[in-house]
C-alpha cells in the first residue's frame, strides 16, 4: 500500500474547530459510559482518522529532532537497541529524523533492521502543534471529569520491540492513561488486575521480562492506527508488538493524600526555603537548649503568618492556576528564544485552548500572571488585566490597539514588554499584519 509521506502538506485535519467537532462533549461522556468511568481498559476505533494520525507522526518526529539537536539526553528521553538500554546517546542523536522523512525512512536509516525501543516523558513541553491538538482533544474532557489534582502528562512511544523493554510493570500509583496509537503497525496492550498476575516464589513482580506464562491470565486489547486506548490507574500491563509504531500516552495524574502532601511539602520547599551553604557544628548545648536549629529556621522566607497549612493551600492555588492556564499540562512548554519584531500594526492572538490567568500578588502592586503554565510576577499598571481579558477572548489585536488600552506615558514601553514576555512563554502568537 502507497501511504503519503510525512512531510507532505497536510489539511486542515488537526484544526482546533475540526478537533471541537471529533472529540466533543457528546463523545466523552460515551468514553465515560464504556469506561464505566474510567475504570475498565477500553480500545475505542472513532478516534482519529489516517490523516490525523499521520499529521501527528510527523510531530512526534520533529519532537525528536530537536532532542537531537538542541536538547539531548535531557527530559527522560530512554533508548533501548535489541532488548538493551542505551546509556551513550550522542550517535543516536546524531542520527534525529530530517524533515524530508517518514517514520519508516528515519527508522530504516538510523536503525536498520534492529530492534528498537524510544521512550520519551514530557512529551507535552515540546511541540507546539501537537501539544496544542492534544489539549483541543482532552478540553471537554477536564471540563466533565474534573482537573487532574497534578495535572496532564504525556509520554511518547516509538519502536518496533517485541515488548515494552520494562516488563509486566505498574506506573506510578494514580496515573491512569490515555494512549492515542499513531501507527503505522498496531500495538496490543495486556492488563492484569492483582489478583490475576500471581507469580511463582521468587519471582520478579515489577518490571518481569519473563511474560508467558502470566498471558493466559491477562486481559489482551490491540488496536492499529488512529484508535485510542483507555486503562485505569493502578493495572499491572505489557505492551507488545511486532512492527514499527508510535503512541502518546496521556497521564491523568491523580495520586494518595500522602503522596500529594509530599508534593505540595516539596513546592513550599521550592517556595520559601533560601539556599546556604553554611556548614554547622556538633551541637554541644544541654539537651533541652536547640538553639542550634535557628540557623537553618532562618531561611525559611515565610509570611509573617506562616501557617503550614496555609502555604500548603497556596502552593496547591498556584500550582491549579498552573494547571488551568495550560490546557491541564503539568510541565510547561520549552521557551522561545526568537524576539519577533513587533510594530504598531503587527497582530497578537492567544493560542486556544490556553488561557492566561492572572491574581493579585502577595507584593502590593504587582499581579502573577500564569502563562502556559510559568508563573510571572509584574509590576501591575492600568489596563494590564483589561489586555489579559481581551487576548483571552479571542481574535488578532493590532500592537497599537493594545498600546490605546493603558493610561500611561508609558504605554508602549510596558506593552512591548508585556508582549514580549507572553510571546517568550508561548502564550501568544505574533503575525507581522
Amino acid at each position: 500500500m502507497n501511504h503519503p509521506r510525512e512531510n507532505e502538506t497536510m489539511d486542515n485535519s488537526l484544526s482546533p474547530a475540526r478537533l471541537r467537532q471529533q472529540f466533543d462533549a457528546g463523545w466523552w461522556s460515551g468514553f465515560l459510559a464504556r469506561t464505566e468511568q474510567m475504570s475498565q481498559p477500553c480500545v475505542f476505533d472513532d478516534a482519529l482518522d489516517a490523516c490525523q494520525a499521520r499529521a501527528m507522526r510527523r510531530q512526534v518526529l520533529d519532537i525528536l529532532a530537536e532532542l537531537g539537536q538542541v536538547h539531548k539526553a535531557k527530559y527522560g528521553y530512554r533508548l533501548w537497541l535489541d532488548g538493551l538500554k542505551v546509556d551513550e546517546l550522542d550517535a543516536h542523536f546524531a542520527l534525529h529524523p530530517l524533515p524530508h522523512e517518514n517514520v519508516e525512512d528515519w527508522v530504516g536509516r538510523a536503525f536498520g533492521e534492529r530492534k528498537f525501543g524510544i521512550i520519551l516523558n514530557r512529551g507535552e513541553k515540546f511541540s507546539p502543534g501537537l501539544s496544542q491538538a492534544i489539549a483541543h482533544i482532552l478540553e471537554p474532557a477536564l471540563k466533565t471529569i474534573g482537573m487532574p489534582t497534578e495535572g496532564i502528562l504525556f509520554t511518547v512511544f516509538i519502536g518496533n520491540y517485541d515488548m515494552t523493554p520494562l516488563g509486566i510493570h505498574k506506573d506510578s500509583p494514580g496515573k491512569s492513561v490515555i494512549h492515542f496509537h499513531l501507527g503505522p503497525g498496531p500495538k496490543t496492550m495486556y492488563t492484569w488486575r492483582d489478583d490475576d498476575y500471581v507469580t511463582a516464589p521468587g519471582q520478579k513482580r515489577h518490571n518481569n521480562r519473563d511474560i508467558a506464562p502470566h498471558l493466559p491470565s491477562a486481559v489482551r486489547h490491540t488496536f492499529g492506527e488512529g484508535q485510542l486506548y483507555f486503562m485505569p490507574e493502578n493495572m499491572f500491563h505489557l505492551g507488545t508488538q511486532d512492527q514499527l509504531s508510535i503512541g502518546i500516552a496521556c497521564w491523568f495524574y491523580n495520586r494518595s493524600d500522602h503522596d500529594f502532601a509530599c508534593e505540595l511539602l516539596h513546592r513550599v520547599r521550592e517556595a520559601h526555603l533560601r539556599p546556604s551553604g553554611i556548614m554547622l557544628k556538633a551541637d554541644r548545648r544541654p539537651i533541652d537548649d536547640i538553639g542550634a536549629v535557628e540557623s537553618a529556621l532562618s531561611l525559611l522566607a515565610l509570611p509573617s503568618d506562616g501557617d503550614l497549612r496555609a502555604l500548603m493551600r497556596d502552593v496547591y492555588r498556584d500550582l491549579r492556576y498552573s494547571l488551568f492556564s495550560n490546557g491541564g499540562y503539568r510541565n510547561s512548554p520549552v521557551p522561545r528564544e526568537d524576539k519577533p519584531a513587533m510594530h504598531a500594526d503587527s497582530r497578537i492572538a492567544i493560542e486556544p485552548p490556553y488561557r492566561m490567568l492572572c491574581r493579585p500578588a502577595p507584593k502590593a502592586g504587582r499581579l502573577e500572571l500564569y502563562v502556559r503554565g510559568t508563573k510571572i510576577s509584574l509590576g501591575s499598571f492600568p489596563g494590564l488585566e483589561g489586555i489579559v481579558d481581551r487576548l483571552n477572548g479571542g481574535g488578532k489585536l493590532a500592537v497599537a490597539d493594545i498600546v490605546a488600552m493603558v493610561d500611561d506615558p508609558l504605554a508602549e514601553k510596558k506593552v512591548h514588554y508585556l508582549l514580549g514576555l507572553l510571546h517568550r512563554y508561548r502564550g501568544i502568537a505574533v503575525t507581522p499584519d
